[in-house]
């Protein structure tokens, strides 16, 4: 069952069209991800969904829904994680939720939820003192306070160190198991592999591939990848002709080899450095992951497209 149709949704900003006829569905009880860099669209797109942004034209339907039609109901079994939250500078956490809660006709038991979510000895704190991990899931549990059917999460753990991030995964996981819908944007290549059931791949506007992670990833038929650093610059060419390399690309100081056969590529990558009058350095094998997906699909990465 879709929660969510979306068919050939556009925004425009006078003559920037910074969404371009996206369409996707969103499956019941699933984790969709919308992984692209800054700028793609992911965030216009979610908010397009959560009501806060009018389309220039497409179809939004949420719950079987028209958007435009149903939108005070739709809101009543969704929940939202903007990118960026803020509270009263004064309230205890205690008291927001208190607040929050009594909005709401459905609603979680406040001990329960803030057990769930480990907020127990933060409730006399306010939303100032807390850390990064600790404020992303505060945020999570004021919007799951009205037990929605639903949640909208836009880059939920950028900033976070990694450990909170891998807490925070954890903690979707969880939700997912007990039959909450996930939307989330990411621009995190990891975040998207490992939490998401499915993933829309967005660049520029549009959508440019979506499908399980590692169909998406099979289908580029590259098995692994191996990075170097360098101590001098290398020359993409005589990479490029070595056994089994079936691309060769610089990124900055590190070098990118696209390989069908990892260790025959390998083992003549160290034979030329033999010859070599550098040293190669942080040599690493990869297996292929959505990052190569959207490089393959765009030709640039990630960073690139962030840095443009």
């Amino acid at each position: 069952m879709n929660i969510i149709e979306v068919k050939n949704l556009k925004k425009s900003y006078r003559k920037i069209e910074a969404v371009k006829g996206v369409s996707f569905e969103v499956k019941q009880g699933e984790i969709f991800g919308l992984l692209g860099p800054n700028g793609a669209g992911k965030t216009t797109t979610l908010e397009m969904l959560e009501g806060l942004r009018q389309p220039s034209s497409g179809r939004i339907k949420i719950f079987g829904e028209n958007l435009e039609q149903g939108l005070s109901v739709i809101h009543e079994r969704c929940g939202v994680v903007l990118q960026h939250s803020g509270y009263f500078e004064y309230l205890q956490l205690r008291e927001i939720l208190t607040l929050f809660s009594s909005f709401y006709k459905r609603r979680a038991d406040i001990a329960e939820i803030s057990e769930k979510f480990e907020l127990g000895d933060l409730l006399g704190r306010t939303f100032a003192e807390l850390s990064g991990g600790q404020r992303q899931r505060f945020v999570l549990a004021i919007s799951l306070l009205h037990k929605p059917d639903l949640v909208f999460l836009d880059e939920p753990t950028i900033g976070l160190d990694p450990a909170a991030r891998q807490k925070f995964w954890d903690i979707l996981i969880s939700l997912r198991a007990e039959g909450l819908t996930i939307l989330l944007t990411t621009h995190y290549m990891e975040e998207a592999q490992i939490l998401s059931d499915r993933v829309a791949i967005i660049d520029d506007g549009r959508i440019v591939a979506s499908g399980q992670p590692v169909t998406l990833i099979n289908s580029l038929g590259v098995v692994s990848r191996i990075q170097f650093m360098s101590s001098k610059p290398v020359n993409v060419g005589e990479l490029e002709a070595l056994p089994g390399v079936l691309s060769a690309r610089r990124d900055r100081y590190t070098y990118d080899l696209e390989t069908e056969a990892p260790e025959v590529s390998l083992r003549e990558l160290l034979d030329w450095e033999k010859r070599y009058s550098g040293k190669i350095f942080n040599l690493q094998v990869k297996q292929a992951t959505l990052g190569d997906v959207f490089l393959k699909l765009t030709g640039h990465t990630l960073r690139e497209r962030h840095q443009a």
